[in-house]
């Protein structure tokens, strides 16, 4: 778990930085992450709120006066007893040293607990690999059996290219898929572990799922793939949905794998209803199938 401090903003925001407290993100952002950290709010009920505020605006007042009074007390050119001592040299570093304030870096969640909301790559990339009538799908140089009775269908992934899919609708507005497609140095996926992690992020948290609650993860953990290593991570996102009071989330797996191309990597991704065992075994037959083309 990372130390608190001002990381760039997941939600988004062109130089904006917002304070992690060690647990998870607070609503406090700020365009100059050398600020000191915010005062942790309060925590009451909504009827000694205002009461509470009250006090800190006083406290505030009360503060400010003493910090005044010292200011007139010792800087130089002051009236007090202290007037005119020399001002000792500012030694303080510009930025933070702590390697856990790094503002470049962003925070490590604690593991099996609510994904972050992450700002994901566009990419741009434009390759595109032509399908056989086969029953497979082809992306990113990998290859994947196709699922008797679903559909072909395109599905949107912003940081995916090449992306190949199968869907089958479970009920209206609620589909599972299958597919494969194509991760980018250019984007900076440039190793399957971290790769793996930042496309589950991107899927779990960042639009894909409405009224997302919290991402567990089940899998962690290096494999192979027709013998190049790749990284799997299964985890069960969760929603709740007033609207599909009967759905819980889906169990969503996620699989890079570097076939030794310094340019790209290939991902396989399925989503597969949770408490839906016929779909889930369909799927789990279809990740064996999973191959380098």
């Amino acid at each position: 778990m990372s130390m608190p401090g001002w990381y760039p903003d997941p939600a988004g925001g062109q130089g904006r930085y917002r304070f992690w407290d060690g647990n998870a993100w607070t609503n406090h952002t700020t365009l100059d992450p050398r600020q000191p950290p915010p005062r942790p709010e309060p925590r009451t009920s909504s009827g000694r709120r205002g009461n509470l505020n009250w006090l800190w605006i006083v406290g505030g007042v009360v503060l400010l006066t003493v910090v005044a009074l010292l200011i007139w007390v010792f800087m130089p050119g002051g009236r007090g007893p202290g007037g005119f001592v020399p001002v000792p040299e500012d030694t303080n570093s510009a930025s933070p040293t702590v390697e856990g304030w790094d503002e470049t870096s962003r925070p490590t969640p604690p593991p099996t607990t609510a994904a972050d909301l992450v700002t994901c790559p566009y990419t741009l990339n434009q390759d595109q690999t032509r399908q056989h009538n086969d029953g497979r799908l082809r992306g990113g140089g990998l290859v994947v059996d196709k699922i008797q009775g679903w559909r072909d269908a395109e599905m949107y992934l912003q940081w995916v290219s090449d992306f190949n899919t199968q869907m089958d609708t479970v009920r209206p507005g609620w589909v599972s898929n299958i597919g494969v497609g194509q991760l980018n140095a250019e984007d900076g996926f440039l190793d399957p572990q971290t790769s793996a992690r930042q496309s589950m992020e991107c899927f779990a948290s960042s639009g894909y799922y409405l009224n997302f609650t919290e991402r567990i993860d089940l899998v962690n953990e290096a494999t192979t793939v027709s013998g190049y290593p790749a990284w799997r991570i299964r985890a069960e996102v969760r929603i709740e949905s007033a609207d599909m009071p009967e759905i819980e989330g889906d169990v969503v797996d996620i699989i890079v794998v570097d076939q030794g191309d310094p340019e790209r990597m290939g991902i396989f991704v399925s989503s597969v209803t949770i408490g839906d065992e016929r779909r889930q075994r369909l799927v789990d037959a279809v990740i064996d199938s999973l191959a380098v083309e």
